[in-house]
């Protein structure tokens, strides 16, 4: 298989469109729900999960890293030269963490490579296992690099929740759209 220079110029073209998605989301996030927040990285709604189901079931790995790209310009303001390693991780975990999870559902045939055949349920499911396995894995990184406060057994649930509520209010929101647009056009043919 050949790569084209094309090719690679729309895989770069949307790792970058992901993480500037992921980046906006999470800005929108922090403003519109500050006051949701359980702890320092923790929000009881968290509509970047939304994009995370999202720009990796569309985009595949160029959204898996865009989705790291993001979080690694969300945690520069952390690092240093000598603190790198912990949103270095935090980035790749957060990225690679939904595209892992869509490879093994997929090959499980829980989920098909094509988006169309997908139902409302199976999105439902697939949005609960995408949200548990990213809280889960950002506390498993969260507790074994020692991150000062972090607390595995009480800390994943409220993420999980935050993760999953602001996944459905993502989803459910651009449904809502998509079913609009697909009206407006119905009625102007």
């Amino acid at each position: 298989m050949t790569v084209t220079f094309r090719h690679l110029a729309e895989q770069v073209a949307l790792a970058l469109t992901s993480a500037v998605l992921f980046v906006s989301f999470f800005v929108f996030n922090e403003w519109i729900f500050s006051s949701f927040q359980y702890s320092d990285g923790i929000n009881w709604i968290f509509l970047p999960a939304g994009f995370r189901v999202i720009l990796v079931l569309t985009m595949g790995l160029p959204g898996a890293i865009g989705l790291m790209l993001g979080s690694w310009y969300i945690d520069s303001a952390t690092m240093t030269s000598t603190a790198w390693f912990f949103p270095f991780i935090n980035g790749v975990v957060s990225g690679l963490t939904p595209w892992l999870v869509m490879k093994y559902l997929i090959r499980q045939g829980w989920l098909a490579p094509q988006l169309g055949q997908i139902t409302a349920s199976r999105l439902l499911q697939v949005t609960l296992i995408f949200s548990a396995a990213s809280a889960l894995s950002d506390q498993l990184v969260w507790w074994s690099l020692e991150k000062p406060d972090a607390n595995i057994w009480v800390d994943v649930w409220p993420m999980f929740v935050g993760n999953a509520l602001g996944a459905l209010m993502m989803l459910y929101s651009m449904k809502f759209v998509i079913d609009r647009l697909h009206q407006r056009q119905k009625s102007t043919h």
